[in-house]
């Protein structure tokens, strides 16, 4: 009986992964070009971008969301569970990925950009060419730590009806009364793809140290 019940459900925690997956590619995607944006565009909207910082940084992810999802007394837009947890997580992703990336562009050298010039390169040449592979590579174990912290945070979307893990454990909890054995799921599920993240950065950083000597040799 009580593997009839687990299989029964099983079906739904997939789905409930996929979407959990699903919805951190897109607000991964999203906060990271928003956030590279900004610290590309640092010299223009510093000090704005310094106090979007500081309130998304400030206010808790949940309140985030239940603002996207509810709206505001002057703003009614309903985009739905899904739609306003991507808003959600990625107005506070982009700060996050605002300062990681900002504090790349800082360790770029000076020198690299005065070799740039002296080459001939044009302003966007140097960004493109010079300055973001070596920001993507400093940036990369940060980003990725803060991700593997993000996908673990995407359990809060079951507070706005999002059908993603921990929401159809809930669920899951509350029909069957086995709590301990969903939780374990959800558990392994979690852990199963944040052990991935890791991974990724772990080969990724051993690729360009493998690089890195190569060049020098």
């Amino acid at each position: 009986m009580t593997l009839d019940i687990i299989a029964a459900w099983l079906p739904r925690l997939g789905q409930a992964a996929a979407l959990t997956l699903g919805l951190f590619a897109v607000v991964a995607c999203l906060s990271a070009t928003a956030g590279l944006a900004m610290a590309l565009t640092e010299r223009v909207g510093g000090r704005i971008y310094a106090a979007i910082s500081w309130f998304f940084r400030g206010v808790p992810e949940l309140i985030i969301l239940l603002i996207c999802y509810l709206g505001l007394p002057q703003i009614k837009i309903d985009l739905g569970p899904v739609g306003s947890a991507i808003l959600g997580f990625t107005l506070i992703g982009m700060v996050y990925d605002y300062e990681v990336f900002r504090a790349a562009l800082k360790a770029v050298p000076a020198g690299q950009y005065d070799a740039a010039r002296a080459l001939g390169l044009t302003n966007l040449q140097t960004i493109r060419k010079v300055v973001l592979p070596q920001v993507f590579r400093i940036a990369l174990t940060p980003w990725m730590t803060y991700a593997t912290g993000a996908l673990k945070r995407m359990s809060i979307a079951s507070a706005i009806a999002v059908s993603e893990i921990m929401h159809v454990t809930k669920q899951a909890i509350a029909v069957t009364d086995m709590p301990f054995t969903f939780i374990f799921f959800a558990f392994a599920l979690y852990a199963g793809v944040s052990s991935l993240l890791m991974i990724g950065d772990l080969v990724l950083n051993r690729r360009l140290d493998y690089l890195r000597r190569a060049a020098r040799a």
